[in-house]
């Protein structure tokens, strides 16, 4: 045998060895895959809706106020604000309550009378706390009244007590909060 064929037979040899081609690789492989199983999360919020109402009681009668920026108080009259809420709580295992920060009145005399109540999900809202409704959306209403008397306490009702003043009645937050198993965290 020539040297030229024994160098030719020497390199298809080694070409073979890289290509694998000292023997076979052979192994068998299956694959699977499951089916979608996303999964939704639920939800928990509150939100302030439209429809906040300012309204002046004087006797027995109630008016809209149109513009609270511009209306001027005076005494015998009753302040009424109204601000709706909504809770959304959507989730198998969600149980939450609520609760009601009071807040916007300690800068105004004290001869003058506030309060600040609420109904949620059609119940009245007792003190500062209440239950969220279950996988639902449900409403609730803040009321804060601010009521000056006319006569009685009329000695307090000086220039610079009550006149020209600017008393805040906001300032009240509602929060919702997750309970776990039924506790208040």
């Amino acid at each position: 045998m020539k040297k030229s064929m024994k160098g030719t037979i020497a390199i298809a040899a080694g070409i073979a060895l890289l290509l694998g081609g000292g023997g076979s690789l052979a192994y068998w492989q299956g694959t699977a895959s499951t089916s979608s199983a996303s999964i939704q999360t639920g939800e928990l919020s509150v939100s302030l809706t439209s429809g906040a109402t300012w309204q002046v009681k004087r006797g027995a009668t109630t008016t809209a106020i149109a513009n609270i920026s511009t209306f001027k108080m005076v005494p015998g009259d009753q302040v009424i604000y109204t601000v709706p809420f909504q809770t959304v709580a959507a989730g198998t295992n969600l149980t939450a309550s609520g609760a009601i920060a009071w807040g916007g009145y300690s800068s105004i005399p004290a001869h003058l009378t506030s309060s600040a109540t609420g109904t949620y999900n059609s119940t009245a809202i007792s003190g500062t706390t209440f239950t969220v409704a279950p996988n639902a959306t449900a409403n609730g209403s803040l009321v804060f009244t601010l009521t000056w008397p006319y006569g009685a306490n009329a000695t307090n009702d000086t220039a610079a007590a009550t006149m020209n003043q600017n008393w805040n009645l906001g300032a009240t937050t509602v929060t919702v909060t997750q309970n776990l198993n039924g506790a208040t965290p």
